[in-house]
């Protein structure tokens, strides 16, 4: 199933009614959903612009992601801004009216979920961009130039020890305490600032400490 189908049946409308406001015929529409024909770029501009979606979702199939972003389309194109009193505490009185969406927390719920797999996606990306520099090992084993200590602070190494201790659930929060420190330290010039931590506030000035003292 190509996005066009998906997107056409999300939306709850039939395909002469998307047909007339293209300015095409019923079975070109049928023509680009069984692929004899491609949808050409006009189309798909107008497409984006009637759904609100990348031109690049109506000529392939969707992921769960892509799916997810079209019901938010969805929900915001159907979605009408509503009055909500605002009540006094003590006597009930309207003290103003907050205007609203009638899915407005369904779509800040779908759209958070498609952050959380954005930044999942570009962390994965990332850390294949961390393992792939440790492909040139093999380049230094085969010049003779292979160092032991160079594979046990490899990348990959690193990664896999971090996963290790994140599914360690007491040494998960340590590890999430000097992670954030030394991130911080590196926003703010080497001087992160002590939050509270609770029982990790210990950890948290000794790593501080660390940190001043090795700061480059």
């Amino acid at each position: 199933m190509i996005g066009l189908e998906y997107i056409v049946k999300e939306f709850h409308m039939g395909y002469r009614e998307v047909a007339k406001q293209l300015g095409v015929s019923p079975q070109t529409i049928q023509d680009w959903l069984k692929e004899r024909r491609k949808i050409p770029e006009k189309r798909l501009e107008q497409l984006s612009f009637i759904f609100k979606l990348p031109t690049e979702y109506f000529h392939k199939e969707l992921n769960n992601t892509e799916k997810l972003a079209v019901t938010v389309s969805y929900l915001k194109s159907i979605s009408e801004s509503i009055e909500v009193p605002v009540l006094e505490e003590e006597d009930g009185e309207i003290i103003i009216n907050h205007h609203s969406a009638t899915y407005e927390d369904e779509i800040k719920f779908l759209e958070n979920i498609l952050e959380t797999k954005k930044k999942a996606k570009l962390l994965k990306d990332e850390i294949n961009k961390l393992m792939e520099v440790d492909e040139n090992l093999e380049a230094d084993i085969e010049a003779g130039a292979f160092n032991p200590l160079q594979f046990d602070f490899s990348n990959t190494v690193a990664i896999q020890n971090m996963v290790e201790i994140l599914n360690n659930e007491k040494l998960a929060s340590q590890l999430k305490v000097v992670v954030y420190l030394m991130n911080q330290s590196l926003e703010l010039g080497g001087k992160p600032k002590v939050l509270e931590f609770g029982e990790y506030k210990n950890l948290a000035e000794d790593t501080i400490q660390l940190l001043s003292k090795h700061k480059k």
